[in-house]
C-alpha cells in the first residue's frame, strides 16, 4: 500500500502552491533571480537594496530570504512610481 502526499486545497478548491516554489534562500539566490548572476558585486547590490531601497526580505536565522512573488510586486511598484 502506497500513500501519496497531496497539497492542501485553498478556498477555491485548487491545490495551494508550495512555499518552496516561491522561496529564495540566501543573497546569492535572490541575486540570481533579480540580476541573473550571483557574483559578489550582485550579492552586495542585494544587501544595498534591502538596507536602502526597501527590497522585501526576511531572515531565517542569519540568512536573508525573500519570496519571488514579493520581489515581483516590489518591482512593479518601483516601475509605477
Amino acid at each position: 500500500m502506497t500513500t501519496t502526499a497531496t497539497r492542501p486545497s485553498g478556498a477555491s478548491g485548487e491545490a495551494l502552491p508550495s512555499l518552496s516554489d516561491d522561496l529564495l534562500h540566501g543573497a546569492k539566490a535572490i541575486s540570481l533571480f533579480i540580476y541573473g548572476s550571483a557574483y559578489e558585486t550582485s550579492t552586495r547590490r542585494i544587501y544595498h537594496a534591502v538596507d536602502k531601497l526597501g527590497l522585501p526580505t526576511f531572515r531565517m536565522g542569519s540568512t536573508i530570504c525573500a519570496r519571488r512573488s514579493s520581489i515581483l510586486k516590489w518591482i512593479e511598484r518601483q516601475e509605477a512610481a
